[in-house]
């Protein structure tokens, strides 16, 4: 097969594209065995993890298929190689974004109980305030996702951790980012967000931490198992993930 170096900057979907173009161009042939991941990801120039991602994407989309103990092959009955195919994009997007809210979620339950510890009367009357701004907003998607940055930015500043709080800021306006790319009106559930955003204010004014970390689990898990019901492949691809380059040899 022929392989070109990509740019640095390349993403997963770059790394598709590649062996998509390979397919197109017969380099690449139905039964073909697929390269060790190291070599693709020097050949390639990018990360052995954009590698991953790409493969694992093609896996489960129908593009490859895991034959156990031997390696990744490329199956006879493909998809069109001419296009790369809106599901194939979703399962990386999405993928993407479960990280984000996988990351996010680590921090903010460590930040929301530094909160709880640390919250004066103002600001729980700045979460009180973002609250009200999403119970006006709950007809309105775009000012419901504003008012929810509002309450989470209030949560960062409450922690009084400037260091911790703005490196939060840029996973958050991230999140809300990627949300807009899988039909934001079915990602959220605007009344079920704003119960979980109230009980979590009222554990930082009661000093419950354990149940304010709990809660804040609840709050962020409605994105995430909406994108996995609405791209059912992403969950896959997360769980198949090990399962896939146990069999792909790395190094012959």
């Amino acid at each position: 097969m022929k392989i070109s170096t990509i740019q640095r900057t390349s993403t997963p979907e770059l790394v598709v594209r590649e062996l998509l173009q390979n397919i197109k161009d017969g380099d690449l042939k139905p039964g073909d065995k697929l390269p060790p991941e190291r070599f693709l990801a020097q050949s390639f120039g990018v990360s052995r993890s954009s590698v991953r991602e790409a493969i694992t994407a093609m896996v489960l989309v129908g593009y490859l298929e895991v034959t156990q103990g031997k390696g990744i092959f490329l199956k006879d009955d493909i998809p069109s190689p001419y296009l790369l195919s809106s599901t194939l994009r979703d399962v990386l997007d999405a993928y993407w974004t479960l990280d984000i809210l996988e990351t996010r979620q680590i921090m903010e339950c460590s930040l929301v109980t530094l909160a709880v510890k640390r919250a004066d009367s103002s600001d729980i009357e700045k979460l009180r305030a973002a609250l009200e701004q999403m119970e006006q907003s709950l007809d309105d998607l775009e000012g419901f996702y504003q008012a929810d940055f509002a309450f989470h930015n209030a949560i960062c500043e409450a922690t009084n951790n400037e260091v911790m709080a703005e490196m939060l800021k840029i996973i958050i306006a991230k999140t809300h980012a990627h949300y807009l790319k899988f039909l934001p009106d079915a990602l959220c559930k605007p009344k079920e967000a704003l119960a979980t955003a109230r009980r979590i204010v009222d554990c930082i004014e009661q000093g419950n931490a354990r149940e304010a970390s709990k809660q804040m689990i609840e709050h962020l898990e409605i994105v995430s198992s909406e994108l996995v019901r609405l791209i059912p492949e992403a969950e896959s691809y997360r769980e198949d993930v090990d399962t896939i380059f146990y069999t792909w040899p790395s190094d012959d």
